[in-house]
């Protein structure tokens, strides 16, 4: 077994909810406009699709939009680095508000009433592995199938079902499977990487979990899972503690038993917690103690990452609500809509006798997740002192040490220093390992995810299409990242 080391790369891909007034614009004409005012907020520079700035990609796919946020070493400062970007996408929704231009956007994972059929997205997840995706499915499928802190909470209509989360629904197979179709637990349909041609680390795309507004949920499911990786490559003891669990199924139906522990309360009863998920957690939570007692030198973000995990089994297996609703989004959304029924003489167990509720709470859903509007569930929540969810004070975009460059130690830094000086320059196009000069037909490289500085230009011989909102550029490229 190779030495055990603290590299560590993640960021995330956030889907969102995205509805425009009908008559409005077309997605072609309000997605140039919002590109264009996006650019002003912070120093920004094109992108294959949509804008770079310092916090990551924005861009529009197949209608919606998304966000890819920058490349970090830390759980909490990837959510202080979501934080910034949404609050640059709500100051660019009220720019466009006062043009007459009405965009609602929210990181929540369905539209409508979540049932049969219905549109159902994934807030994916990324992590930098030694080892290809293909090689550890085994290991890390009890890990994932027990990570309810993953989810974001759902309601099921009409039955009213509460689950952990709403992705799990659209999950086909243990392993392997696509994006868009037959997807995975342990998904390998993105084993492509941004690390050159001879890399030494692969990319691990996880479709699993759901968009969070909590910061101490997201950085909680990152952190434990990027810990959860490094037990599977570094600890030995980790394969010979998880086969004293018997509970674990055979290949073809471990996606039975995610839906089975996805499932909070049913029929109207309380919420209930299946042993098996604290179990299990707490045997990778173990192995994340001995990764890190290996180390010589312990990243700062993990202590406080294996604290949060503790605890939060610990609230799991005491079905500690106040704690876990001030903390995790699927606990504060059952206690908030509990509060909701009651106010329509409702409960849990009479909900499905009355279909209008379902759609109040649909509504209350999409609120909550609406990280564009000042009134949303979740931000009145805050306001009332209900939830504990931040991490740290909050940093707002162009307050860190160095103005609209995160305090990250990857690559992200040097590409948020180009685009800062450069932000005049539309004839550069930004992509996560290289930047592309349309003017002089060249381009540089950082493909190392810690380096501190891009390669010299080189040219590049090679016809590659460009799409920019605006218009569709043919320049020279030396082929795909």
């Amino acid at each position: 077994m190779p030495k055990p080391n603290s590299q560590f790369v993640m960021s995330t891909e956030l889907e969102c909810l995205t509805s425009i007034r009908k008559g409005d614009s077309s997605v072609r004409e309000w997605a140039s406009r919002f590109f264009d005012v996006m650019a002003t907020l912070a120093p920004a520079l094109p992108a294959v699709s949509g804008i770079f700035n310092g916090y990551g990609r924005v861009y529009i796919d197949c209608g919606h939009m998304e966000l890819a946020l920058a490349e970090c070493e830390s759980p909490y400062l990837l959510a202080r680095i979501v934080e910034r970007q949404q609050s640059l996408v709500r100051q660019a929704v009220v720019k466009l508000q006062e043009e007459g231009i009405q965009l609602l956007l929210a990181s929540n994972n369905h539209s409508g009433l979540l049932q049969a059929h219905c549109p159902i997205w994934g807030s994916h997840e990324n992590h930098m592995t030694e080892r290809h995706p293909s090689e550890f499915g085994e290991m890390i499928l009890p890990f994932l199938t027990t990570r309810i802190y993953a989810g974001a909470g759902g309601i099921v209509y009409p039955s009213g079902q509460f689950l952990a989360a709403v992705r799990p629904i659209r999950m086909e197979m243990a392993t392997g499977g696509g994006t868009t179709e037959c997807r995975a637990i342990h998904s390998t349909a993105r084993e492509e990487h941004h690390m050159g041609p001879d890399p030494q680390f692969y990319r691990y795309h996880q479709i699993l979990g759901d968009g969070h507004r909590s910061q101490f949920n997201l950085a909680l499911q990152f952190g434990a899972t990027a810990l959860a990786l490094k037990a599977i490559f570094f600890d030995r003891k980790l394969r010979r503690a998880l086969k004293q669990i018997a509970a674990f199924p055979p290949k073809d139906s471990w996606v039975a038993l995610l839906r089975r522990l996805n499932v909070l309360a049913s029929d109207g009863g309380p919420l209930c917690i299946d042993p098996l998920i604290p179990k299990t957690q707490q045997i990778y939570l173990d192995a994340a103690h001995r990764y890190a007692n290996s180390l010589r030198e312990v990243p700062d973000w993990i202590p406080g990452i294996l604290r949060d995990w503790e605890q939060t089994l610990i609230a799991l297996k005491q079905m500690n609500r106040p704690w876990l609703a001030a903390r995790l989004d699927a606990f504060a959304k059952y206690e908030f809509y509990s509060a909701v029924l009651r106010e329509m003489n409702l409960t849990w167990e009479s909900l499905p006798d009355h279909p209008p509720a379902f759609n109040e709470l649909a509504l209350l859903d999409h609120s909550y997740h609406a990280f564009c509007s000042s009134q949303s569930v979740f931000n009145r929540l805050e306001k009332a002192g209900m939830l504990q969810h931040r991490i740290g004070p909050q940093i707002n975009p162009g307050q860190e040490p160095e103005p609209y460059v995160p305090e990250t130690q990857t690559r992200a830094r040097a590409r948020a220093r180009f685009i800062r000086d450069h932000a005049s320059r539309r004839s550069f196009v930004v992509d996560w390992s290289w930047i592309h000069d349309m003017e002089n037909n060249r381009r540089q490289t950082i493909f190392n995810p810690f380096g501190e500085k891009y390669d010299d230009w080189k040219e590049t011989p090679n016809d590659l299409i460009y799409l920019w909102p605006h218009h569709v550029y043919r320049i020279r490229s030396g082929g795909s990242p």
